[in-house]
């Protein structure tokens, strides 16, 4: 009888632990449903606040996620796996994954969320919801400015701030991209004011007027910073264009057909009023194809496949495979320091022992600056016309990197214009006839050249401004010439894009192969690769690059998984250039319709120029600041006034003035006009720069 009692005893417990463990686990897994936030980092777009949104259903869970400071809200969330201990999701959308299992310790979610191009980052989510904006007092309105982008137009910008019980929310608008709404993290220390668009990996930090009527800073993207001057609107926002929502790029994507192509060119041109020639070419398993609109001047012959445009920087590209096709036949490394292949007495700057390597200069983490700083020209669009060994090597004796060799991406035109160099100099042949001989000669592009004058009248391009007023070729010197000097059609680039896609057997093809093995962080959303850039896209990742002179813009790209290419070429410079219709065709980013162009703006009445003698000039010279990062150094060069911006620790090349007599002087290219407000002694005391953009003040500092 005690045996039996005892096993029936043990019996019963036996069940109850079971009938415990059950109620546990179904304890747990009810704590699935609910909301949940964490912070992933990223290096592209810093910490973002994850709001994670599960609810309990008939066939398990279902839910969505929200990223605050990208204004997503909504995205449909998968649940692959709840139990008590591992939570799956996936958020198709975005080829997104999440996978964690339950820390009880730290009652939260521990896991890794996995990007679409397979890039982790840990996050932690807990119970709860993220917290509400902050409150930011004195900025509610409606804010207007543009970026200047010299020949390339306007980009307007709006911002709107409004404050209720729940805090501060901001958005802006993209005027000329047609893009709305953009969401902002709002924040103000004093009469510093920092407005935070992570969707758009960019910043605005400026100092608030005491009046409240306008913030004046620089505006920061991609590396590059510029000046923005935006101004309380009494309009309101009904006086702003309203983008179209626009539907997210499809997982799957084949080249549109020749019809719809058409059509966005045709927007581009007579709608829109912001291009005269465009040619896009195609390459698909189904064939090549070309696509042309418009003339090679506003009345003139049509463009076609032949036209030759300006290329602009895409010139790169065959720079970097020359690189690569050399280093294959054992005639460089890589890694060799281009001071190797450089005269012996040019002082090829280094930082910590660390030497420039033929690799850096092409991946554009030689920590040289973006352009030469001391080149003068009399006019700012033959800014590189100068620029020669001479030149290249005055400034290499000179610099001072700021940054180790290899420790962060930065572009640089000057980079891949010293590799230009050095290649040439290592082979002792001029850069023009190695490419021609060595890159364009076997991928039959013929025509394809750095020389302009070797290209027949009426079927080189006519460049244009954001006004559609015609501009002149746009010279470049042979110290730069490896970084956008060539010009090309969109028959021979589908015959560089055949090569790549493996359509065309090519004797260039394990380098270019080569060149795509090279993979490191680059621009903002992107990855650099030898020349080349890549992006990930909903449809797959896609191998690209685009170009722009004064006048001109290129794009071409290709998915070597759907081998499938597209080129892009205009010949007018503005906001859209031809990279949004070359995303469109080769991974359906969908293209924003535009508004149409600002009226062009009224030719000025040329005015006569002043001498201006260096004892006249000397109350002007010095440095005047703009923002905490930009200023701006007045020299005296050649009987003018010069110009030179000098961002953060990156210089600009130093812009001729011309004066006008009283005081007055202007830009040589352009419409912009400068003053300078004197103090009591007859000393420059504010630099006062008017252009389309608004005005820009510039106090000047001591010394």
């Amino acid at each position: 009888m005690g045996a039996v009692l005892r096993r029936w005893i043990l019996a019963l417990s036996i069940a109850a632990l079971a009938m415990s463990a059950v109620l546990v686990q179904a304890a747990k897994a009810q704590g699935v449903a609910g909301d949940w936030v964490g912070t992933m980092t990223t290096q592209n777009t810093g910490a973002l606040t994850l709001a994670l949104h599960l609810k309990a259903v008939a066939a398990g869970y279902e839910g969505t996620l929200d990223t605050i400071e990208l204004g997503s809200k909504g995205v449909a969330v998968k649940v692959v796996t709840a139990t008590p201990d591992k939570l799956a999701l996936e958020i198709p959308s975005v080829r997104g994954r999440f996978e964690g299992s339950w820390d009880a310790a730290a009652r939260q979610w521990s896991g890794t969320w996995t990007t679409g191009s397979g890039q982790g980052y840990p996050v932690r989510f807990v119970s709860g919801l993220p917290p509400p904006p902050v409150r930011v007092e004195g900025l509610d309105g409606d804010w207007q400015g543009a970026l200047n982008g010299g020949p390339a137009g306007l980009l307007r910008l709006a911002i709107h701030i409004r404050t209720g019980a729940d805090g501060t929310y901001a958005t802006l608008d993209s005027i000329d991209q047609g893009v709305n709404g953009v969401p902002i993290m709002a924040s103000r220390a004093g009469r510093e004011v920092t407005f935070d668009m992570r969707a758009l990996r960019a910043t605005f930090v400026a100092d608030l007027s005491e009046d409240g009527s306008r913030l004046q800073g620089e505006f920061s993207q991609g590396g590059a910073l510029m000046p923005l001057v935006m101004t309380r609107s009494a309009d309101g926002p009904s006086a702003l264009a309203v983008a179209p929502t626009i539907s997210p790029p499809p997982t799957t994507w084949s080249v549109p057909d020749e019809a719809t192509i058409r059509a966005l060119l045709a927007r581009r041109i007579e709608v829109e009023h912001r291009g005269v020639g465009m040619v896009v070419g195609t390459i698909s398993p189904k064939g090549r194809r070309i696509v042309a609109y418009g003339g090679l001047d506003a009345g003139g012959p049509p463009v076609t496949g032949a036209t030759l445009f300006e290329i602009g920087s895409i010139t790169k590209i065959f720079t970097s495979l020359l690189l690569e096709d050399m280093v294959l036949k054992g005639e460089v490394g890589l890694d060799d320091p281009v001071s190797k292949y450089l005269p012996a007495d040019v002082r090829v700057p280094t930082r910590n022992g660390k030497a420039i390597t033929l690799r850096q200069l092409a991946t554009h983490t030689s920590g040289l600056p973006r352009d030469f700083t001391h080149i003068k020209a009399q006019r700012l669009e033959d800014i590189y016309a100068g620029a020669d060994e001479a030149q290249l090597y005055k400034l290499l004796n000179s610099y001072e990197l700021s940054r180790d060799p290899g420790a962060e991406w930065s572009y640089s035109n000057l980079g891949v214009g010293l590799l230009g160099v050095a290649l040439s100099r290592r082979t002792g042949e001029d850069l023009p006839t190695l490419i021609r001989q060595r890159i364009t000669g076997p991928l039959k592009m013929p025509a394809t050249t750095m020389d302009v004058t070797a290209i027949p009248k009426g079927r080189l391009a006519i460049g244009h401004d954001a006004d559609l007023r015609p501009t002149a070729p746009f010279p470049m010197g042979p110290a730069v010439a490896g970084a956008g000097a060539i010009r090309s059609s969109a028959d021979e680039m589908l015959n560089l894009l055949e090569a790549e896609l493996g359509y065309r057997r090519s004797p260039l093809a394990a380098a270019m192969s080569g060149m795509l093995s090279e993979d490191r962080p680059g621009m903002a959303g992107m990855r650099q690769a030898l020349g080349w850039m890549t992006l990930d896209t909903p449809s797959g990742r896609i191998v690209t690059h685009s170009g722009g002179t004064i006048g001109q813009r290129a794009f071409t790209a290709f998915n070597p998984t759907t081998r499938q290419g597209v080129v892009v070429l205009s010949n007018s410079e503005g906001v859209a250039g031809a990279d949004d219709i070359g995303l469109f065709v080769i991974a359906g980013v969908p293209v924003r319709p535009l508004p149409p162009a600002p009226p062009p703006r009224d030719p000025r009445q040329p005015r006569p120029e002043v001498a201006l003698t260096a004892e006249a000039a000397a109350p002007y010279l010095g440095r005047y600041r703009f923002s905490r990062s930009i200023t701006t150094v007045v020299g005296y060069e050649a009987g003018r006034l010069t110009l030179q911006s000098i961002a953060a620790d990156k210089a600009g090349p130093a812009v001729p003035l011309v004066f006008h007599g009283g005081g007055a002087f202007s830009l040589t290219m352009g419409d912009a006009d400068l003053a300078f407000q004197l103090d009591a002694a007859g000393h420059a005391a504010m630099l006062v720069f008017r252009g389309a953009a608004g005005e820009f003040q510039s106090l000047r500092t001591p010394g």
